[in-house]
């Protein structure tokens, strides 16, 4: 059953991150591009979880995992929203911070001792293969990433409800936010000594996510009424200008 649900989130959030770059090809904005990086990055931590599911968890297998998957998706998601809903300035101050944090847990992943038999709990995966003060990282970044990626959804959805416009990307808002509590809730439980639900809750919250997403697209891109004509000097001939 892991075997399916981790192969399962990481097919979606793989296909997700090539949506998401493909809009940020054809409009360059860089909340796009850090969503489709941090989509790839909770892609490996799936990958990982499947491979490991199959053949077995290595030393090296668990590094990758915990750096990606457990520390780092959630992070670079929410810092995706930061640069959405932020000022440029504090996006690109907060980028900064979250390059150093995550340079400094890249080198602690990758040099601290794994112990594998802590890791595991009745068959699935924890973070305790780690000393117990990875924590001093782990938590952080994952709190910022939920708070910002679902608060920020939240919020969004709150500026919706007062203009009355609870449409499809209101919907779709509400929708990320349901999903991001979903990730968040599996991690949660994983810390604290509930490993099973880690990995029904990834491929449920990222889906949710996915498709909260896909409404939020199809709102923005839905095309409006074209407008009223406009003279144009010369002779009695008439256009319209539509904004592209």
């Amino acid at each position: 059953m892991n075997v399916a649900l981790s192969l399962a989130a990481a097919a979606i959030s793989l296909i997700f991150a090539f949506v998401v770059y493909r809009q940020y090809v054809d409009r360059r904005r860089p909340y796009q591009l850090v969503w489709s990086v941090a989509l790839l990055v909770f892609m490996l931590g799936s990958f990982c979880q499947f491979i490991a599911e199959r053949n077995g968890w290595t030393d090296l297998i668990y590094r990758v995992w915990y750096y990606s998957g457990a520390m780092l998706a959630a992070a670079v998601l929410g810092q995706g929203t930061i640069y959405l809903m932020a000022p440029r300035r504090f996006a690109h101050a907060s980028m900064g911070v979250l390059g150093f944090v995550a340079g400094v847990g890249l080198g602690l992943s990758a040099a601290v001792p794994v112990d594998l038999t802590r890791a595991l709990d009745h068959g699935a995966v924890t973070g305790n293969g780690f000393p117990l003060f990875m924590l001093l990282l782990l938590v952080p970044l994952n709190t910022y990433g939920t708070v910002a990626l679902v608060g920020g959804a939240l919020w969004s959805v709150f500026k919706f409800w007062r203009k009355r416009t609870m449409g499809r990307r209101a919907l779709g808002t509400l929708l990320i936010a349901i999903g991001g509590l979903t990730v968040a809730l599996g991690g949660t439980a994983n810390r604290f000594g509930i490993p099973g639900l880690l990995y029904v809750t990834e491929m449920i919250g990222i889906a949710v996510i996915f498709v909260g997403y896909l409404q939020t697209v199809a709102q923005s891109a839905k095309p409006t009424a074209p407008p009223a004509p406009v003279a144009v000097a010369g002779p009695t001939v008439e256009t319209s200008r539509r904004v592209p």
